[in-house]
């Protein structure tokens, strides 16, 4: 077999200090502007909204991504997977109407974009992530999660 086959498990919670808003960067901008979009094409939730204006999208594509971080399509991630386009994540969370201290499994954690988002609604997210290569994508996620902003827990082979 050419890969070791693991699963990742990894918990986020949102703890957000009271300090002033960021200075508005070009990064800020555009991600508002995302946000102008997803709503103009019909998500309402403020809950939703609120928390794809919080989480920095462009901390969770590769590096020589970030300046398509906004636009509303997907992007490659590596080991053919792709985040998500803004607009899905916006409406699947919508759909699923989250409220603080709901908890979440996402099965397929990929750049961990959809669960910052539903960390930063308040909700207990429990991702799980199939890595079929010996590299160490879920924990890569965990590491940008942390990075961003997340309290997390340590991420676990299970397998």
């Amino acid at each position: 077999m050419r890969g070791a086959l693991a699963t990742v498990a990894l918990v986020m919670a949102v703890e957000l200090p009271a300090q002033e808003p960021p200075a508005l960067t070009a990064f800020t901008a555009r991600r508002l502007a995302m946000v102008e979009v997803i709503a103009a094409r019909g998500v309402a939730d403020s809950a939703t909204l609120g928390a794809l204006r919080a989480v920095p999208r462009h901390e969770f594509v590769p590096a020589e991504r970030r300046r398509d971080a906004y636009g509303d399509f997907p992007l490659p991630i590596g080991f053919g997977q792709t985040i998500s386009q803004p607009y899905i994540v916006g409406y699947m969370t919508a759909v699923l109407r989250p409220r603080p201290g709901m908890r979440v499994l996402e099965v397929g954690t990929g750049s961990g974009y959809q669960a910052a988002v539903l960390a930063a609604i308040g909700c207990e997210v429990f991702t799980i992530e199939i890595v079929v290569t010996t590299d160490r994508r879920g924990f890569a996620a965990y590491r940008t999660a942390a990075g961003a902003g997340f309290k997390t827990v340590p991420a676990k082979r299970l397998m």
